[in-house]
Parts: C-alpha cells; sequence; structure tokens
C-alpha cells in the first residue's frame, strides 16, 4: 500500500531533523596521539570520553558529518539484551554466557547513570525514560518460548512478565499479537541528543572529533600505529576501530566480519493524545518475534516510529516506507488517514552468532556487531575499551569469543536473497 505523506514529508531522519549536532573539533590534526579512534558514534565517543578524562591524547576521525551515523537513525531503545536468552547462552557457552549477559546489564546501568550524571559531569538531555520493553508474540507458535523466556528472566530476579493474549490490551491498542513479555529494565531516548551530548562530553573533556575526514588506512610502525586520512597521517600509540557496520577497505579484515543489513523507520505526523494513548497505553519500546522484525514506539513528540525491514535484499527507502506503512496500519488499524512525515534508513552490523565482539586485529582494538540493539551495548563497550587501555578494567567477556568471518562475505548478494526467502519462511510459522 502506498503511504500516505504529510505536505511537509522529508526523507530524512526525524531525530537528526529535531536538532543541531555540535560542530567537531577544528584544531588543526594532531601528527602523534596515544589513542586514534576510527568512527565517531556511541562506541568511539564514549571510548574518547572515557580516555580523555583518564588524560590521554584521544582524536577521533568520522568520514561523514557528526551525527550522521546510526548512532543519530536508530529507534531510540535502550535495551539491555542479547540476541539470545540467559538459558540459551548458557548452553552455548557455558560459564562465559553468565558474564556476557551481567555485561548487558552492566550496559544498561551505564547509559542510565551517564545520562542521570551520575559521574558528577552533569547528564545528557535526551528525553530518557525508563518505559520498559513489550516483547509481542506475532504467531501462536511463539507463546510458549515468550513464556520460557519469561520465567529465564525473572528466574534471575529481573522485573520481567508473561503477559497472556487476554491481557494485552492493557499493554498495545492492537489484535494482531498472541502474547507478550514486559522487560521493565528497557528505555526509550532521543538518540540525535544522546549521541550529540556524548559528542559534547568527550571534546569537553579534551578529544578532537575531527569529522568528514575518512580513515584511509591503518598499519603497524613497530610498537605505535600509523592512521592514514583524507586530511594527513597521525602516528598513535594505540587504535580503536569503531565503525560497526560501515566497516571499509581501510579495515579489510573487519569488514569480513560483519554483515551489512539495512533497517528503515518511518515516523508519522504528530498524533492526538488520545490516538496515541490507544495504541500504547504504557509508551512502552514494542518489538514483535519475527526474524525480520517490527520494532516501534511513541516518539517524545507523540508520533508513532515504526521501523523493520521486509529482507535482506537491498530497497530505497521510498519502498521501505510503503511496506512499513502497510504492516503499521495492520497492527494498528486506528491509524487508518494518519500521514508519514519522515521516512529513513541505514545499516545495522550483522554477526555470524548473532553477538556483539570486542577483538584486536594486527594490534588494533576494535568493537562490533550491534545486530540492531546497540545503544546500550555498543556505548558501553567503548567505554569499557577506553578503560582497558588506561589500565582500568580487562577486556570484556565479549572478547573471549571467536569472532568468524561471514562465508562468503564478497557473494552476499548472490546468497541473501535465499536466505531472505527462508526467514520468510520461518516468519510464518
Amino acid at each position: 500500500m502506498p503511504a500516505l505523506l504529510a505536505p511537509t514529508y522529508s526523507e530524512t531522519g526525524l531525530w537528526q531533523a529535531q536538532m543541531t549536532p555540535p560542530p567537531g573539533s577544528r584544531e588543526a590534526l594532531p601528527t602523534k596521539v596515544d589513542v586514534a579512534i576510527v568512527g565517531a558514534g556511541l562506541c568511539g565517543l564514549a571510548a574518547a570520553d572515557t580516555l580523555a578524562v583518564a588524560g590521554r591524547s584521544v582524536v577521533v576521525f568520522d568520514r561523514e558529518p557528526l551525527c550522521w551515523g546510526a548512532s543519530s537513525r536508530n529507534g531510540g531503545m535502550v535495551i539491555p539484551e542479547l540476541k539470545a536468552g540467559p538459558a540459551s547462552l548458557e548452553q552455548h557457552y557455558g560459564e562465559l554466557a553468565q558474564r556476557m549477559y551481567a555485561e548487558a546489564n552492566d550496559a544498561f546501568d551505564f547509559i542510565e547513570a551517564t545520562i542521570a550524571g551520575d559521574d558528577g559531569r552533569g547528564g545528557i538531555e535526551c528525553n530518557y525514560q525508563r518505559s520498559g520493553q513489550l516483547y509481542l508474540a506475532h504467531t501462536r507458535s511463539h507463546v510458549g518460548e515468550l513464556r520460557e523466556q519469561a520465567a529465564e528472566h525473572a528466574a534471575l530476579g529481573e522485573p520481567v512478565r508473561f503477559v497472556p493474549a487476554s491481557r494485552l490490551s492493557e499493554e498495545i491498542g492492537s489484535e494482531a499479537f498472541f502474547g507478550g513479555v514486559v522487560f521493565e529494565r528497557t528505555g526509550g531516548l532521543h538518540p540525535a541528543r544522546f549521541h550529540a551530548g556524548l559528542a559534547s562530553r568527550a571534546m569537553t573533556a579534551g578529544a578532537q572529533v575531527i569529522d568528514r575526514t575518512g580513515v584511509t588506512g591503518l598499519s603497524r610502525r613497530g610498537v605505535s600505529h600509523r592512521v592514514e586520512t583524507t586530511r594527513g597521517t597521525v602516528e598513535a600509540a594505540d587504535v580503536i576501530v569503531a565503525t560497526n557496520a560501515y566497516a571499509d577497505g581501510a579495515t579489510p579484515a573487519l569488514k569480513r566480519k560483519v554483515l551489512p543489513v539495512g533497517s528503515y523507520i518511518i515516523a508519522t505526523e504528530v498524533l492526538p493524545e488520545e490516538l496515541a494513548h490507544s495504541i500504547s497505553p504504557t509508551g512502552r519500546m514494542m518489538v514483535d518475534t519475527k526474524n525480520f522484525l517490527f520494532y516501534w514506539r511513541l516518539t517524545p513528540d507523540r508520533r508513532l516510529a515504526f521501523g523493520g525491514r521486509r529482507s535482506l535484499d537491498p530497497v530505497d527507502v521510498p519502498e521501505a516506507r510503503d511496506f512499513l506503512y502497510d504492516a503499521m496500519l495492520r497492527i494498528h488499524p486506528q491509524l487508518a488517514g494518519t500521514a508519514v512525515e519522515y521516512a529513513w534508513g541505514g545499516n545495522v552490523a550483522i554477526t555470524l552468532d548473532r553477538l556483539p565482539h570486542v577483538g584486536r586485529i594486527d594490534g588494533a582494538w576494535y568493537a562490533t556487531g550491534c545486530n540492531g540493539s546497540g545503544v546500550a551495548m555498543n556505548t558501553w563497550l567503548g567505554h569499557r575499551l577506553g578503560e582497558v587501555l588506561t589500565g582500568q578494567a580487562p577486556p570484556p567477556a565479549l572478547a573471549e569469543l571467536k569472532h568468524r568471518n561471514v562465508p562468503l562475505s564478497s557473494w552476499r548478494h548472490a546468497y541473501l536473497p535465499l536466505v531472505s526467502r527462508w526467514f520468510d519462511v520461518q516468519d510464518r510459522r
């Protein structure tokens, strides 16, 4: 169904349209630093902030304008999750799973503490609210799985509960689902404001954040690193690569370890208060159980932001917009006649095991693989790598995972349509 478009419709990100990012650093390019960071997203900026506070000289490079990437384009959901429950992780990884899962919760706590300014440096104004998450069974066959997940988390003392279909109307104005789980430890924020706040913190602490400057090559030079950029060369004692889905030819070994997959979001015009309440009486972050999942929420200015993807195939924003609009109306028919004002998209980084990874390539540290849930984890991983390089903490448990290459990555455009068809079959069950 073609989307109904508002007269002010724009194919730009809602979040980015609502704020002006801080200007990048305008100082001359340094010749030598303690740490060079590639990528000025949440991970890179959190690392820069932690390092600069500890007294290290830091420069962050990004080839795009500040606040361009996924860190400012995502759904703004702060979720302490890995793409499997505690019991499933433990079956595969044993004792390591417990530490990885603990880190997911540490990441959530770190975000809340940073936003609140618990470190005494002032908080970040980004419309944060601990809203909770509603995870929804899109078919009856997923209800048992959700019951088990709720029991797993509750057994660990977490505020998690299963919601049967008979009581879903208390949580969501839709008859499209067969049950759900409420995770209280989830929040929603304005991602562009959060990202801009992290950038300002890092620069105030002394980090140089140089945007519109691409890193074209990394190489070892004795015990240091040579960082080649479009504006010159910098020598660094340490390097952190925080490019996530946008790893490129500057780090070919890392590029082979992640699969960039498009994700798209539409945002409606501002909704009347009664209509917004009918959709989400509790204001939770909402996600369904499909492989090609939908995720949606009310925004701070009372729009519905609705995201997802149809397949792994590349599509343009108008095609994705129309698909999402049709899906949104099937889930929430009360939105008939409501226009779309914004539509946008970008890439998320998928790993083979669907877990985030931390490691080293030729001496450079990296963190990657948000798998669509990076607001909390990627920010915390950047902070943790900063602590690693300053001797304040050991590498995270995620660094103990084997990070395998995506098979036949250069042929992915040939086989991804087949994977898409298989996921689609699974989603119909």
